[in-house]
């Protein structure tokens, strides 16, 4: 029960009815008067008799605001992915665990391609959200890694059948081909592929969050990657 009426002598007295009946302090409350009978000549004489509405306020419950305060930061951005998916009506199945010195948030849920967008944007920008929050709220720049539906995984196995066929072409013709732009994730992975290669070499070109990768014949490395 989130409200109840009451009536008392007194406002308080009916305020402090209502405090009783809900079980919740009277600061806790929201009191609308819904009555005021007062008998007598101005209330001076006879009985006065006050009817009011108290209902319990929305308010966070505290516990889980202690409770935040001692999340670790994986817990913490699993928190931040849960209140995201309240927000769309989403309910996700979370899985974290470590790669690389990365926290990884393995998602699953339906309809989840409304938090991976076009080309994984809205799933890059999210990411990129939780990191700066995380990073904030802990002081420390934390890598963190969301994949949602395996569209990471699915991406990755893309971009390495790509990378490969690129290579096979550089080994062939002895010239460098430089892929589309892709976000710092995307170009590890082809880096990581070639890394021990000795045919190709990669670096990166461009400015800002998304490069080119330039994947070049042994000889003619330079630049980073």
């Amino acid at each position: 029960m989130n409200s109840i009426e009451v009536e008392g002598k007194t406002y308080e007295e009916a305020v402090k009815k209502a405090s009783l009946e809900l079980n919740v302090e009277e600061k806790n409350l929201d009191i609308e008067v819904k009555e005021v009978d007062t008998k007598g000549i101005l209330g001076l004489l006879g009985n006065k008799k006050v009817r009011i509405i108290a209902r319990i306020k929305e308010t966070k419950d505290t516990g889980e605001s202690q409770n935040l305060e001692e999340l670790t930061p994986e817990q913490y951005s699993e928190h931040l992915l849960r209140e995201l998916g309240t927000f769309f009506e989403l309910d996700l199945n979370i899985k974290i665990s470590h790669s690389n010195e990365r926290i990884v948030l393995l998602v699953q849920c339906d309809n989840g391609d409304i938090l991976v967008g076009k080309d994984g944007e809205i799933l890059d920008a999210l990411q990129h959200l939780i990191r700066l929050a995380v990073a904030k709220r802990f002081k420390q720049n934390l890598k963190i890694l969301i994949d949602i539906n395996g569209y990471r995984e699915k991406k990755k196995k893309a971009l390495t059948t790509m990378a490969k066929r690129l290579a096979d072409k550089v080994k062939r013709t002895g010239r460098h081909i430089k892929t589309d732009p892709l976000n710092p994730y995307e170009r590890r992975i082809i880096h990581t592929l070639f890394k021990h290669s000795r045919f190709v070499t990669t670096k990166s070109e461009g400015e800002g969050h998304t490069k080119k990768v330039v994947i070049s014949p042994v000889g003619n490395k330079d630049g980073k990657r």
